[in-house]
């Protein structure tokens, strides 16, 4: 068993980063709750380990939400001007699910596998019965197929 029933892909996804967050929950709180209220969909929230007292935050959404954080960029960037935002568009997320929880190395055979066909990883979040890839949709079909050959399981497109 590999740990990996089931492949999922979504393509048109875009990325959000937020560089030089201050390092503190209530601004995280305020972002997030602002892209709540818009009810903008998000997935793959990211958060590195503290720089100092700050920290980076990246999420996805689905592309046609794309415009409307745009809009809501400039109003955190007046509140916190060090903010520093980037964006990427064209990206298609990768889902493997099943029973990992205890189990080593399904990650490292993901990662290994997209490798292997020169595919860029832009982001990866992982849980106990999930691990999301994040590649350019230029890549997303070698991507999945290199997948698909690792661990034997059909991807569905969404």
């Amino acid at each position: 068993m590999n740990g990996v029933s089931q492949i999922t892909v979504r393509e048109d996804v875009a990325l959000v980063t937020f560089h030089e967050v201050p390092n503190d929950p209530k601004v995280l709180a305020w972002i997030f709750t602002e892209l709540a209220n818009m009810k903008v969909n998000l997935d793959m929230i990211s958060q590195t380990a503290p720089k100092g007292r700050q920290i980076d935050v990246s999420f996805t959404l689905q592309a046609n939400q794309l415009v409307e954080v745009l809009g809501l960029i400039n109003r955190f960037q007046e509140e916190h001007p060090k903010l520093k935002p980037m964006v990427s568009n064209g990206n298609c997320k990768i889902q493997l699910n099943g029973e990992m929880r205890d189990l080593y190395g399904v990650a490292a055979a993901a990662i290994s596998a997209v490798s292997q066909v020169n595919v860029d990883l832009t982001l990866i979040s992982t849980g106990e019965v999930e691990i999301s890839l994040l590649v350019p949709q230029s890549s997303c079909e070698e991507a999945v197929q290199a997948l698909e050959k690792a661990f034997q399981v059909k991807a569905e497109i969404k």
